[in-house]
């Protein structure tokens, strides 16, 4: 550790700080705008796009264009449109992000650094991340259960596939297993450690799993999904790069992928293959972390290695109390709040 005089401490001190709060502000801008403004002109895009291939005409009247959607309502409450429309939302939602951050100064893409070690970190934490994910998920299920025998329901996602076409099959597996993965670990994990990782790796890996739960919007895959995060974010610091964090969210994302197609095909081989597959990851899971745990998850050499003119407390107030990333978090608690009131 750099020892500061203190004019220079002092100095440094305010630099840092500055930097730091600029650099917050720009998260929590990109974040609002991901949420509100491009997914909002993505499904805009698709929509009148799927009625211009449609109809061969272009129209941006939205009661012509509503009476269009409903009369082809059967084909748009399908999975396979769905999926590719949520397939479409995301990827376009991410360019724009992208492209957003590029022009603040951010090259969030730098972070994807594909190499044979970083496939091989993956791999090795993905059985981790499934054991937290499989215990943490059946606590919430019970608790979930429990609310709803006393007349509350807490609403999750739904990604059953309703009926089993190729596409539809196809489309779903896309979606959960490629695209929602490495579009939401640019966004969740590239995004944000590589902004705030400079300052403070730990405030950075806590600030982006926090983000990732509420982005979920629901109480079940949220708790979930900031333990896991917080795994996600850990390893990718350990390799600098996502790349780890993809692998594992994908993974992931496969198993209950076979429970969203067999909810449509019915078939008991898919259902002996996921208990099969589930029992021997976590068994696996349990294995590497006993043996490599604090290898593949310490942050202390890296924390140790750190300079920094700020102490810990000073970068989380920055961090967790910049008002743009409040703004943002109130966003999702409303949206999160809304949709259990909606369910009840």
């Amino acid at each position: 550790m750099y020892n500061y005089t203190p004019y220079e401490l002092e100095l440094a001190q305010i630099n840092e700080k500055r930097a730091l709060r600029n650099n917050v502000t720009k998260l929590g801008v990109l974040f609002i705008l991901y949420d509100l403004i491009f997914m909002y002109f993505s499904r805009q895009i698709f929509v009148y796009g799927y009625y211009a291939i449609s109809t061969r005409s272009l129209n941006f009247n939205a009661v012509k264009i509503n009476e269009f959607l409903q009369s082809r309502y059967d084909i748009i409450n399908s999975s396979a449109f769905s999926m590719s429309f949520s397939c479409f939302v995301i990827v376009l939602s991410l360019i724009f992000v992208v492209v957003t951050a590029r022009l603040m100064g951010i090259r969030v893409l730098s972070s994807v650094k594909i190499s044979k070690q970083n496939i091989r970190i993956g791999l090795m934490a993905y059985p981790i991340g499934l054991l937290v994910n499989t215990i943490l998920t059946s606590v919430t299920s019970i608790i979930t259960k429990l609310f709803k025998e006393s007349g509350t329901t807490i609403p999750t996602a739904d990604f059953s596939v309703d009926k089993a076409s190729a596409a539809a099959i196809i489309m779903t597996i896309l979606y959960l297993v490629v695209i929602a993965p490495i579009s939401e670990e640019i966004v969740f994990r590239g995004l944000v450690l590589r902004t705030l990782s400079p300052y403070s790796k730990k405030n950075a890996i806590i600030i982006s799993a926090l983000l990732f739960a509420l982005m979920h919007k629901n109480i079940p895959q949220a708790v979930g999904a900031f333990a896991i995060g917080i795994i996600f974010a850990a390893v990718d610091t350990k390799a600098n790069s996502i790349v780890p964090s993809i692998i594992m969210h994908s993974l992931n994302n496969m198993l209950p992928c076979l429970v969203n197609i067999n909810s449509s095909v019915k078939s008991t081989a898919i259902t002996i293959i996921y208990n099969f597959l589930v029992y021997a990851i976590v068994l696996v899971g349990i294995t590497i972390l006993l043996l490599k745990g604090r290898q593949l998850l310490s942050l202390k050499e890296e924390t140790e290695s750190e300079t920094s003119s700020l102490t810990e407390r000073k970068k989380r107030i920055e961090i967790f109390l910049n008002p743009v990333i409040l703004i943002y978090i109130a966003i999702l608690l409303y949206s999160l709040i809304a949709n259990i009131i909606a369910a009840n």
